[in-house]
């Protein structure tokens, strides 16, 4: 029996191991074209941000997924999962496009802090996060109702 537990451990040893060195490799975050991003990416670009300039554009592949960051000329950022879906944009000094904000966000923002503008959104599994101008941070929940004020 011990020689079986050895052995098993010795297995899942090995296994583990070559999974850590598959898995260090195949991190690969590398600058490419942005007409390599993928077409839903660059379609959302020339919607929202059709004034903008590319800067450049880097992908992260990993064995679970892949993301795309497009940098800005104005030091914008957008960060696309691997089919080209939006998951974060991070707009410095400007506003977010409305367009992108669900309209109870977008509402409840206008209600309680007409002054202030949205400058970065991210969706997350659990709901939406977003960040004003003058650096609250506010999270939402999946039936956009607000969930958590951070400042």
């Amino acid at each position: 029996m011990k020689k079986f537990i050895f052995a098993l451990m010795g297995i899942t040893l090995t296994t583990m191991t070559a999974m850590a060195a598959v898995s260090a490799t195949m991190d690969d975050e590398r600058a490419i074209k942005y007409k390599d991003l993928p077409a839903e990416a660059r379609s959302f670009i020339a919607k929202h941000f059709a004034n903008e300039e590319p800067s450049y554009a880097t992908v992260d592949r990993d064995l679970a997924y892949t993301e795309y960051k497009v940098v800005m000329a104005s030091g914008m950022e957008i960060d696309f999962d691997g089919k080209g879906e939006w998951m974060e944009v991070d707009c410095r000094y400007t506003s977010v496009p409305d367009e992108i904000v669900p309209q109870k966000i977008l509402d409840y923002v206008k209600r309680h802090y007409p002054q202030s503008k949205i400058v970065e959104i991210s969706k997350e599994s659990r709901g939406w996060d977003i960040k004003l101008s003058g650096g609250l941070e506010l999270s939402f929940d999946n039936m956009y109702r607000l969930a958590e004020i951070d400042n």
